[in-house]
C-alpha cells in the first residue's frame, strides 16, 4: 500500500510539473499578446484608483456620476449604500457645481452648441487683367554705310572704227566681197588688232545679213609690219588649207589684202607662212611670191 501511495504521489507531482511547464510555455509564446492586453487595460484607467467603488470587498469598478433628468440632484460617487440583496442604493444629494456651490438648476450635460459665425458675403474681387503682350518690334533694316567706298567705275578703253572685209556667196556660187565697220580697241598696233578681229570671224548681226569669212579656222597672226607701203603679214600654217578650193583661196587672200590696204600707209601685202616666203598657196597654185595689191583681185 505504501508503494502504491508513493507511485500515486510521484504521478501527481509529475502531472503538476507538466501542467506548470505547459502554462509557462503558453505564457512564453503568448507573452507579447498578454502584455499588450495588460497595457491596454492600464491605459484605459481600469486599474487606476480613480472613480472606483468596492464590490464584495475584493474588486473595484469605475462609477460615473449619474444625472437624473427629473430631479435636481446628482448621484455622487462614494455615497452608495448596500441593500440587503447586495444591490447598491445611492443617496440623492443636491446637485453641486464645481467648487462645491449649490446650483438652482440641474447641470446641463449636453454639449453647448457653438455660436454660429456670421459670414459676410464676399465681394467679387476684380479679376486681374493680364498684361497685353508686346509685339516684337521689327528689326531695323541695315542702313548703308555712308562712308563705304563706291566701286570704282570701270575704265573705258578708247576705241576707233576699223574696216573689215567679209564675203557673200550668191545663188550662182560667185564670191562677193562685203565691207563692214567695227569698233576695235585703240592701241599702238592698229593693223595687228584689225587683222586679229578679222580672223575671229563675223558676229551675229553680220551673220544675219549672210556675211561669212573664208579665212581657214585656227589661223593665227604671228606678226605684222609695214615698211615702204608694204605690209609683211606672217601667218600660221593653218592659212594654207581651204576646203572651198581655188575660189576659197582667192577669197581669203582678198579679205586680208583689202582689210590691210584700208590703212593709207599700206599699198600692198606680202604673205609669209610660218615666217617663210612661198610662191604658191595651196594645191591649185595661187601666186603669193610677191606683194599683192587690190589690183590683183579686180
Amino acid at each position: 500500500m505504501a508503494e502504491k501511495k508513493k507511485k500515486q504521489a510521484s504521478l501527481g507531482c509529475l502531472f503538476w510539473i507538466a501542467f506548470i511547464l505547459l502554462v509557462l510555455v503558453l505564457f512564453f509564446f503568448n507573452k507579447q499578446a498578454i502584455m499588450g492586453g495588460i497595457s491596454k487595460i492600464s491605459s484605459s484607467g481600469f486599474l487606476s484608483g480613480k472613480n472606483r467603488v468596492e464590490l464584495d470587498g475584493n474588486s473595484t469598478a469605475p462609477v460615473q456620476p449619474e444625472v437624473s433628468p427629473d430631479s435636481d440632484v446628482t448621484i455622487v460617487p462614494g455615497s452608495a449604500e448596500r441593500k440587503g440583496d447586495g444591490s447598491l442604493e445611492s443617496e440623492k444629494t443636491p446637485a453641486q457645481t464645481v467648487e462645491g456651490k449649490t446650483a438652482d438648476k440641474p447641470i446641463d450635460t449636453r454639449p453647448a452648441s457653438k455660436p454660429e459665425k456670421k459670414t459676410e458675403p464676399k465681394q467679387n474681387a476684380p479679376k486681374p487683367v493680364a498684361p497685353a503682350e508686346k509685339k516684337p518690334e521689327p528689326a531695323a533694316k541695315p542702313t548703308a554705310n555712308p562712308t563705304a567706298t563706291k566701286p570704282a567705275p570701270e575704265k573705258t578703253v578708247p576705241t576707233r572704227s576699223a574696216k573689215l572685209f567679209f564675203v557673200t556667196i550668191d545663188a550662182d556660187g560667185k564670191v562677193l566681197r562685203r565691207e563692214v565697220s567695227r569698233d576695235i580697241p585703240q592701241n599702238d598696233s592698229p593693223l595687228s588688232e584689225t587683222l586679229q578681229t578679222l580672223f575671229r570671224g563675223t558676229n551675229a548681226a553680220e551673220r544675219g545679213k549672210g556675211l561669212r569669212s573664208l579665212v581657214p579656222p585656227g589661223t593665227r597672226l604671228l606678226s605684222a609690219t609695214v615698211k615702204n607701203g608694204i605690209a609683211t603679214i606672217n601667218l600660221s600654217e593653218e592659212f594654207q588649207f581651204n576646203q572651198f578650193g581655188i575660189e576659197g583661196y582667192i577669197g581669203q587672200l582678198a579679205q586680208i589684202v583689202f582689210t590691210a590696204t584700208s590703212y593709207p600707209t599700206v599699198k600692198s601685202v606680202q604673205i609669209l607662212i610660218d615666217g617663210q616666203r612661198r610662191e604658191y598657196l595651196g594645191a591649185e597654185g595661187v601666186w603669193i611670191g610677191t606683194p599683192l595689191s587690190r589690183d590683183k583681185f579686180q
